[in-house]
């Protein structure tokens, strides 16, 4: 991308936080895609873990490849699930683009729970186009702020260069309406990552 679609000196005056939500979400959609990492670290933790979490993650584990209608993913995403399951959750929902994702994208417009968020840009950060175009389209009626900055996230991930106005645009507005949080991180990521600078 050309560098004069920025304002001059733009990453030295705006450096990243490395311990955003926004950063952590990208390790995790990206790192964390790989199973084998995911196990090692799951390995890691495992015998700190008490028994009735491990029973939990072990049912969820078994119910996850019985999720059948696009309903079922939304309402499971919904519910109290174990972090640990969540990339077998969006793996096992990007085999099911159609049917899961244009529910969840209307849940994804009002949402306020974190976790259905994060589940959701997990899904949309490997999606097809037709799904990041869907998400476009629906970016100004989404409620959440938390979700607004993470879907910006997505169309950095998704490599989405026309998104550049709308993503400075959103990092000065978020900055500047939430200047306590990080929320301005998911749009700053995002042209970081457009930049090849992440």
């Amino acid at each position: 991308m050309e560098y004069n679609q920025l304002p001059k000196g733009f990453f030295k005056k705006n450096p990243l936080n490395q311990l955003s939500s926004a950063n952590i979400a990208y390790f995790s959609i990206t790192a964390g895609f790989s199973g084998r990492l995911e196990k090692e670290m799951f390995d890691l933790v495992k015998k700190e873990v008490d028994t009735r979490r491990l029973d939990k993650i072990k049912l969820e584990r078994e119910e996850i490849p019985h999720l059948e209608s696009g309903e079922d993913f939304v309402r499971f995403m919904r519910g109290n699930y174990d972090i640990s399951n969540r990339s077998l959750l969006c793996k096992r929902a990007l085999t099911m683009q159609q049917i899961v994702i244009p529910p969840m994208l209307r849940r994804f417009r009002t949402s306020m729970q974190d976790m259905f968020i994060e589940a959701a840009v997990y899904i949309l950060a490997h999606a097809e186009q037709v799904y990041v175009d869907q998400l476009k389209t629906l970016y100004p009626e989404i409620r959440n702020p938390y979700a607004q900055s993470m879907a910006c996230l997505v169309f950095g991930i998704q490599k989405q260069e026309d998104t550049l106005p709308l993503l400075l645009t959103e990092y000065q507005r978020l900055q500047k309406e939430f200047p306590e949080e990080s929320l301005c991180q998911g749009p700053l990521l995002a042209i970081y990552i457009l930049y090849n600078k992440a």
